[in-house]
């Protein structure tokens, strides 16, 4: 029993340490994909200026990855879970450097969320998960023709789509929730102290990505 808990042990701080370090990595593994897809506007990008930022997103994915090794008996959902919050992160990087949502990131979230539903939940899972993704679609759709398509594009409609397969029902449910009331109290606060306007033009990805990771800690509680 005693070398049970002590390689669970072991476990949880492996994950946390892969965390950390992938954390670390985020805005270099971004600026890769932004090369690729020859979006980088920033050319020859040194990753290593942003100390302070890398150093808050190794603590807070490190900290993910802790915890769904902790929470979870799993190693796999573990796997899974830290690996689809650092996705979430890089998306949210790349979205608010060049206002892009890249196709591959999504495609990754898709997979891995695929992969999460199966093996948490069963194969029945995906027909909930597929229900919600096309919920998601059409809602952020009908938006986006509300509001123009130059607010909410095509690839915050694909990442609404890939949250709704990734989460499924209920967790898509509080995603909503979450992302909503993050987006609320951001506009409220950037109105009153006059940072923002009512034709301010904002990256959608991190909040969406905001209320995705909210509601996997929320699973993992």
């Amino acid at each position: 029993m005693y070398s049970c808990r002590k390689m669970n042990s072991i476990m949880f701080y492996l994950y946390g340490a892969l965390g950390l370090i992938l954390g670390y990595y985020i805005p270099y593994f971004s600026h890769k994909i932004m090369e690729y897809k020859k979006k980088d506007t920033a050319g020859k990008h040194n990753f290593l200026n942003y100390k302070s930022l890398k150093l808050i997103l190794s603590i807070f994915n490190g900290c993910i990855w802790y915890m769904s090794a902790l929470k979870t008996d799993n190693p796999l959902i573990s796997l899974l879970l830290g690996i689809m919050v650092t996705t979430g992160l890089i998306i949210v990087y790349i979205d608010i450097y060049i206002r892009i949502i890249p196709n591959e990131a999504v495609l990754f979230m898709i997979i891995t969320g695929v992969l999460f539903q199966i093996v948490q939940f069963g194969t029945k899972s995906l027909i909930y998960a597929g229900i919600s993704m096309a919920a998601m679609m059409v809602v952020f759709t009908s938006v986006a023709g509300f509001v123009g398509f130059g607010k909410v594009g095509a690839g915050d409609i694909k990442l609404a789509g890939a949250m709704g397969i990734s989460l499924g029902y209920p967790l898509i449910v509080t995603a909503v929730i979450a992302m909503a009331a993050i987006l609320l109290i951001f506009i409220g606060v950037g109105l009153k102290i006059k940072k923002i306007y009512l034709s301010s033009m904002l990256p959608f990805a991190p909040f969406m990505i905001s209320g995705y990771i909210f509601a996997l800690i929320y699973f993992l509680a």
